[in-house]
């Protein structure tokens, strides 16, 4: 009898072993690719600075007359004309956007802001993202126009941006990018103190506690656990208005109905003194607000509070006040997952059943689901790419980024490195599944010559190395390039893609998936991960020896 049992374990004791060494592998191999994209982010280069000279060329498109730029004052430079006469200010979005990603990568644009701070132009500077994507909305004039004369304070308030189809997550990162730089998020960090409840007794005697209310900056003064009051904070709001040479914490203080002001108050600033101390002066002793109906505020029929000696920054004060109480009187939309996200979430849930379903793995439901992914790349536009992984690694992934997308890339990765089943290639892939209703319509295929076909396999590996070799070198190249996908989201407007998609297609009428066996790096990727699951083989070397040396070169 122990004989026998002792038989009957040794097969689950070799499976629980290869098991083990299959995971062991497929961590490796998971963690050279996080390695390799560690490496680019250790390396990263600093953002390029943007000369005073491109900022007057760009100026110059919208101010003809625009002659001279000053030194800049908190990272807004003068532009003026031949007489000295203040035209614009000038900034980028960067270093502020530098962290928010699009597809691949961040994006930098430049604003152009009249004397009295609000928008006269946001143009294009430059970008990591992908170049198709890029291109859509380059040539999206909406886009570029939905900042015009907006205030400095409402560029801070990033309320559902227009972007650009085709190019959504790449158009939204340059609109989250434009609100970061005017205040979005991080005012915090310039004004960290906590608002103080001995100074609310002024406008609320009878306050007992200060909480945080619904949204952002709005906060609640309370008595006997009750709301008597609500106080809004600018900063804790991404509102920001410089005055002469940076912005003010501005604290409004409203009635308990809402409808009344009560008094405002400029609790920290960054602006000049003694122009601070000026305005905080007369708001102390002639507050012009206290007591108006915040409608009355809004459209106000007077002109606003001028502070003499100081009027940039009572100006400021001005309008952010205004703009604070649109942000607070603004119906907020209800929080739903976008349609979007929630299509592509089904997707990636449908592609994993599907490929663990052994129904599922009949030539009718395959190509039954090929049609769900080709709908899928059609509408969402997302796949991954070398391009993404490079430029994830170069930038690092934002929280912003879209989650869709991370946990498509997740699946990817982590399902074929883990049961051998790549998942990506086999399901969900949108070129893929192209290719594979492409091929179904021809009864009788074709098949290159031994030789000729294991020549030809090689191709995808050899552009693999070649790609992150080049990004290790810190070379910048459109990697989008190099593979069809970005076609998918963002039209034919690269030659070099459309080229590889078009013949890759035609290919596989003939050739089954020509594309995916002879062309695709991504798919080599994958391959990467599902090869000879319980082995060592040469890639795994070839692999570690990549990633080190990236490694060692942005060490030393």
């Amino acid at each position: 009898m122990s004989c026998a049992n002792s038989l009957k374990n040794r097969p689950a004791a070799s499976d629980s072993k290869r098991r083990v060494k299959r995971w062991t592998l497929g961590i490796y191999r998971v963690a050279m690719i996080v390695a390799a994209m560690g490496s680019l982010f250790l390396g990263r280069k600093n953002a390029p600075s943007v000369s005073p000279e491109l900022l007057l060329a760009e100026s110059k498109t919208a101010l003809p007359q625009a002659t001279n730029i000053g030194e800049p004052k908190d990272g807004f430079f003068p532009v003026s004309d031949i007489a000295g006469n203040l035209l614009a200010w000038a900034t980028t979005t960067y270093p502020q956007a530098e962290t928010i990603q699009g597809y691949s990568g961040p994006s930098e644009l430049f604003v152009l802001l009249k004397p009295d701070r609000k928008v006269l132009a946001v143009h294009f500077l430059n970008s990591s993202d992908t170049s198709g994507h890029v291109a859509e909305v380059r040539e999206n004039a909406a886009f570029w126009h939905q900042w015009d004369d907006k205030t400095e304070s409402e560029l801070g308030r990033l309320h559902q941006p227009l972007v650009v189809s085709g190019a959504s997550l790449t158009s939204d990162a340059m609109a989250r990018g434009v609100a970061a730089r005017f205040g979005a998020t991080g005012l915090d960090e310039w004004f960290p103190a906590q608002i103080d409840l001995t100074d609310m007794k002024h406008w609320y005697p009878a306050a007992e506690a200060v909480v945080q209310g619904e949204a952002q900056g709005v906060f609640h003064v309370q008595s006997g656990g009750k709301s008597i009051g609500t106080v809004l904070r600018s900063s804790r709001m991404g509102m920001v208005t410089r005055g002469f040479n940076g912005p003010s914490d501005v604290l409004v203080a409203l009635s308990g109905d809402g409808k009344t002001i009560l008094g405002i108050a400029m609790s920290a600033s960054r602006d000049n003194e003694p122009y601070v101390g000026y305005v905080r002066d007369e708001i102390r002793y002639a507050d012009g607000f206290a007591g108006k109906p915040v409608d009355l505020v809004i459209n106000p029929e007077e002109p606003p509070l001028i502070v003499s000696g100081a009027s940039e920054t009572a100006y400021a004060v001005n309008l952010t006040v205004r703009d604070m109480l649109k942000s607070y009187l603004r119906p907020k939309p209800p929080h739903v997952i976008p349609w979007k996200s929630g299509l592509a979430f089904a997707w990636i849930l449908l592609g994993l059943i599907s490929a663990f379903y052994k129904r599922a793995s009949k030539p009718k439901w395959r190509l039954a689901f090929a049609v769900v992914s080709v709908a899928a790349g059609l509408s969402l536009g997302w796949m991954i790419s070398q391009d993404q992984l490079i430029g994830w690694g170069r930038h690092g992934l934002s929280k912003e980024l879209a989650l869709p997308l991370l946990a498509l890339t997740a699946v990817a990765l982590l399902v074929p490195a883990f049961t051998g089943k790549n998942v990506y290639c086999s399901r969900l892939c949108p070129h893929g599944a192209a290719q594979s209703l492409l091929g179904s319509a021809l009864k009788r295929r074709f098949s290159l010559h031994g030789k000729v076909h294991r020549a030809f396999q090689k191709l995808p590996w050899l552009t693999l190395a070649a790609i992150w070799i080049l990004a290790f070198l810190g070379a910048g190249l459109p990697f989008a390039q190099a593979e069809p996908f970005e076609i998918w989201s963002s039209g034919f407007h690269t030659i070099l893609p459309a080229a590889i998609l078009t013949i890759g297609l035609i290919a596989a009428v003939f050739l089954p998936q020509a594309y995916c066996h002879y062309g695709c790096p991504t798919g080599a990727l994958m391959k990467f991960l599902t090869h000879s699951p319980s082995a060592w083989t040469h890639r795994d070397t070839v692999a570690g020896i990549l990633v080190l040396a990236a490694f060692l070169k942005n060490l030393l």
